[in-house]
């Protein structure tokens, strides 16, 4: 029964990403006190200060390089304050309509918009990420559930709720830094011969900021995928950093020419590269994006049965909405360069589509929040979605696939050597950036008019790739303009919305908080699978595949706890477990004896079985078992015939699959395949990063130009025990007592250092950290893995 409430519509948000936040500002920017926000998000952490931060390098964790292109239709419905906020520092029009802007950047800049909604009370930040055990779905005191949590959605697998596939393909992301100060000939090249290049031909594509700072993309075939992977897979099972300009770890084979073809082409030194990415791009979509969601809560009332007077307590269940939006509800393909703006567009419409359910009948201009939200409110959410994944998806990714590079790839292999076909791939290449330049000088929102392009920076792009690479180019289909551009899918027609009606920014303060630092930790995955006596080849074959991978094997290569604010988690506790069993009683023991370690903070606990087990047991028995013993566990039912299961899918958080790639997403494997952190490359040695390229230490020391890390610290110790202690992350206990017996001393401060940390012993964290002061707080780091730059001796 639907109530009228002056209370506000509480809203859990489950990712606190571009969308998550686009959602957060505009919902509140239309509803004001009447909506309160409590946004879950795993990459946030509380500093000394008590502040929320995201975490970065420091914390161990990889921000993202990419550069994304936002769409002027997209911007135009978002508040004014929106706009100027996230344009405030880049403001970079590329291509006619649209600006250019790295995605660290937006995230940036929202989370700083968020601010004054945080300290009116408006919206609440949980530097977490959501699970079955977080408090908000332990007590169910929320009204609606947003799933803005990328392509592994836990919001998605929490509501069951199934992924068509339309199909994959396979790239690499070559993300590079130019910085200022540089040699001419190392100087980029003008935007307006990116646009050129990448539009003329689909092998290779650049999207930078200010030419700077991008990403190279480049299209594989999946051998040639495959390639890849086993050669990033070597240098991340040795962790070592990869280097470009070393031939002897990064020989001229096939797969790397492609690399250094690619950058050769865009004309970017190979000493500017930060990271190599394998890229699996799975174009899907979410078969539905609203549901219903009935889920046990932790709270108990008395029952009014006359046969126990006292009452007795049994559990209570909440029905509520779940949403999902961005690449919870639709991947696409990056190549198009649509995929944030498709996922602001779906933040705006679920935002507007809130604020139209909670618009009182009789006066339009007022809200009045009805709790539950019904699911009949959200059907133009769902048309809208539908809209939107057909010209997205239908219109823009599926032509990228279905135009696929393999033909043109196994051609250039064949011909590229001889000379005359070199010559005829020359000209037809550099007619192709003939073409695209005048197709670009004839418009008239063309932003690089004033920077005209000549038929010498064309023919010189040609001359300095290889043979193959201008075979490879000439043959490949140019851009297809004609899909990518036309009819948008605009949030205004389906929900108009007066843009002057959005309620003016609150007055932000001083950002204070009295909240402690948070423990970063990440999550490990108990995962109990219980097959039956008659286990299939297939079966240990993926389970094998499981307990083999690298997020189950090897955890000695984790790293250790590097400051008081960083994830602690250095043991072989820090790593996932899969753990086999035949029945359901060896199913239920199994928890009695680990109950500890499943209620270790950290830990999620979480299940497969098969459809059909032993003496005519099914999944359902599976589940009622299970969670007799440890509730709301999540359960993934793997079956060849999932239309069985639906007496199983009336439980809450339950999902039936028979892909493999759903079950690896279930354990840790395959998650958010799309920004792989791929690997870290060795650059050119520079003596110090240039001062206005630099982020300034918090030790005041000065910063290498690749690591980062304070370069102060002088080693006064030979060869040989440097090569030993470069090899830190291997050492073992004797290796460490060395060390910690005096072997530190061979680092010294040098002379006019200005780094203000001291090394020495910290009770309570390590022997030996260094440690400095700065703002009134304390910061710690491990010396070697912390803080001093090991890139080369010095």
């Amino acid at each position: 029964m639907a109530s009228t409430t002056s209370s506000p519509l509480v809203i859990v948000v489950s990712g606190g990403g571009p969308v998550g936040l686009t959602f957060s500002l505009n919902i509140a920017a239309m509803m004001g006190k009447h909506v309160k926000i409590i946004i879950y998000e795993g990459r946030w952490f509380v500093d000394e200060h008590g502040i929320t931060r995201w975490q970065d390098e420091q914390q161990g964790k990889t921000r993202r390089d990419q550069v994304v292109t936002l769409q002027d239709h997209v911007m135009e419905q978002v508040p004014t304050f929106f706009q100027e906020g996230l344009f405030q520092k880049i403001n970079e029009r590329v291509w006619p309509t649209s600006r250019n802007i790295p995605i660290r950047e937006v995230e940036d800049r929202l989370f700083d918009l968020i601010q004054p909604f945080v300290q009116n009370g408006q919206v609440e930040l949980i530097p977490e990420q959501l699970n079955e055990q977080s408090k908000h779905l332990i007590e169910g005191d929320f009204d609606l559930l947003v799933g803005a949590d990328g392509s592994n959605s836990f919001v998605r697998r929490y509501c069951n709720i199934q992924m068509i596939s339309e199909g994959i393909e396979y790239a690499c992301g070559v993300a590079y830094n130019i910085p200022q100060n540089i040699p001419p000939s190392d100087e980029p090249l003008h935007q307006a011969l990116n646009c050129i290049l990448t539009i003329s031909q689909t092998r290779y594509l650049v999207n930078s900021s200010t030419s700077r700072r991008g990403y190279l993309n480049i299209r594989l075939v999946q051998n040639e995928y495959k390639e890849l992977r086993k050669c990033l897979q070597k240098f991340q099972d040795c962790n070592e950093s990869l280097d470009l300009l070393d031939y002897n770890k990064c020989p001229h084979s096939p797969v790397w020419s492609i690399v250094r073809q690619g950058l050769e082409f865009f004309k970017i030194s190979a000493k500017y590269v930060t990271r190599i990415v394998p890229i699996e791009i799975n174009v899907r979509h979410a078969s539905i994006v609203v549901r219903e969601l009935r889920f046990e809560i932790n709270k108990t009332q008395p029952t009014t049965s006359t046969s126990n007077v006292g009452g007795s307590k049994k559990n209570q269940f909440k029905t509520m909405l779940a949403c999902l939006a961005g690449d919870a509800a639709m991947n696409v393909h990056f190549w198009p360069g649509r995929g944030m703006n498709s996922g602001m567009k779906a933040a705006m419409a679920l935002a507007r589509n809130i604020l139209r359910a909670c618009t009182s009948k009789t006066s339009p201009h007022s809200i009045e929040v009805r709790t539950p939200l019904r699911l009949l409110d959200f059907l133009d959410y769902e048309g809208f979605m539908a809209r939107l994944r057909l010209r997205e998806q239908q219109g823009r990714s599926l032509p990228i696939l279905m135009d696929s590079i393999d033909a043109s790839v196994g051609e250039a292999y064949t011909y590229a050597h001889l000379n005359h076909c070199y010559d005829r791939y020359t000209k037809k290449l550099n007619e192709k950036l003939k073409e695209t330049r005048s197709r670009f000088d004839q418009r008239s929102d063309w932003p690089h008019l004033t920077r005209p392009v000549t038929d010498e920076e064309l023919q010189a792009a040609c001359n300095r790739i290889s043979h193959n690479a201008v075979a490879q180019l000439s043959l490949a289909n140019p851009w297809p303009t004609r899909e990518m551009s036309g009819i948008e899918v605009l949030v205004e027609d389906t929900f108009p919305f007066n843009l002057q009606q959005f309620l003016p920014e609150p007055t932000i303060g001083e950002v204070t908080s009295d909240r402690p630092p948070s423990t970063i930790i990440r999550h490990r995955f108990l995962i109990l699978w219980i097959v039956s006596d008659m286990i299939s080849e297939n079966i240990k074959k993926i389970i094998e595949s499981i307990q083999t991978s690298p997020n189950f094997a090897d955890p000695s290569k984790t790293t250790a706890v590097i400051t008081t604010n960083q994830a602690q988690n250095s043991s072989v506790e820090s790593f996932h477990e899969l753990h086999v069993v035949c029945t359901i009683e060896e199913a239920q023991n199994w928890i009695v004896d680990n109950r500890k370690r499943l209620e270790t903070h950290g830990t999620l606990f979480k299940v497969i079985t098969t459809w059909s087990l032993n003496e005519g047991k099914t999944a359902v028995d599976v589940i009622q078992a299970v969670r007799a013993g440890a509730s709301r566990v999540p359960v993934l039912i793997f079956t060849n015939t999932p239309e069985e299961t639906q007496p199983a899918l009336q439980f809450p958080n339950v999902i039936a699959t028979y892909l493999v790639y759903d079950l690896y997403e279930f354990v840790g494997i395959n998650q958010e395949t799309q920004w792989d952190p791929g690997c870290t490359v060795l650059s050119e040695p520079e003596e110090f990063a240039a001062l206005d390229t630099c982020i300034e230490l918090d030790c005041k020391g000065c910063p290498c130009a690749k690591c980062h890390k304070c370069r102060d610290w002088h080693f006064t110790g030979d060869q040989g025990t440097w090569d030993w202690v470069c090899n830190y992350k291997n050492w073992k206990k004797v290796d460490e007592d060395r060390w910690y017996n005096g072997d530190y001393t061979l680092f010294t401060k040098r002379d006019g250092a200005t780094c203000s940390g001291y090394f020495g012993p910290f009770y309570g964290f390590y022997r030996l950290v260094c440690y400095y002061y700065r703002d009134g707080g304390l910061y710690l780091s491990h010396f070697l893995d912390g803080h001093v730059c090991l890139c080369e001796k010095h």
